[in-house]
């Protein structure tokens, strides 16, 4: 009882790298054309204001 193992390893245990960048790369993706998307959002914005 409460006695740990020590020949516990995570030894087998691999990061499967090709989904880490592909979802790395989908999430910078999407932060990029979402600030994008803010930074013309706040242009236009401002052209309607001036325009008026």
């Amino acid at each position: 009882m409460g006695v740990e193992n020590a020949e516990y390893s995570d030894a087998d245990f691999t990061y499967d790298y090709e989904f880490i960048r592909r979802g790395g790369l989908i999430f910078a993706a999407v932060v990029f054309c979402l600030g994008i998307a803010i930074i013309f959002g706040k242009k236009t914005q401002l052209w309607k204001e001036s325009s008026n």
